[in-house]
């Protein structure tokens, strides 16, 4: 499956602050939408997690002007290796209801809770669906 867009629910969001160090000037497009799943603020880090789940969580899908380029320097950020069950986060396909009632696939990065790295992780459930609201 060819997917070139990226779904993000946190500190990738536009005006937080790995937006502004990591991907200002790199995004082509950039839609509301949701995704399904289960949201958290993991307290000793200071950023999201997302795990499988029914809830809505709301996020942005994004397109970028080197695809390629910005999504390794994303699998960087996220701690995700491929074929390493140890990353911290895992790149799954997920599927983005957008604002006009359309549906597109993208990518998202789905904390791993059974990496090493998470294992003293203190999550706080995000009841809103939204991180900024937390």
């Amino acid at each position: 499956m060819l997917v070139d867009k990226v779904f993000v629910y946190g500190s990738l969001r536009s005006g937080m602050f790995n937006y502004e160090k990591l991907l200002k000037g790199k995004v082509k497009g950039l839609k509301k939408g949701t995704i399904y799943g289960e949201l958290f603020h993991i307290e000793n880090k200071g950023y999201p997690a997302v795990i499988c789940g029914e809830e809505e969580i709301t996020g942005e899908l994004m397109t970028f002007k080197n695809f390629n380029k910005t999504l390794f320097e994303l699998d960087e950020l996220e701690n995700f290796k491929v074929l390493d069950e140890n990353s911290e986060y895992l790149r799954e396909f997920v599927e983005v209801s957008l604002e006009d009632g359309t549906k597109e696939t993208a990518y998202f990065y789905k904390y791993n809770t059974k990496s090493i790295l998470n294992k003293e992780d203190k999550l706080l459930k995000v009841k809103s669906g939204d991180w900024f609201k937390r």
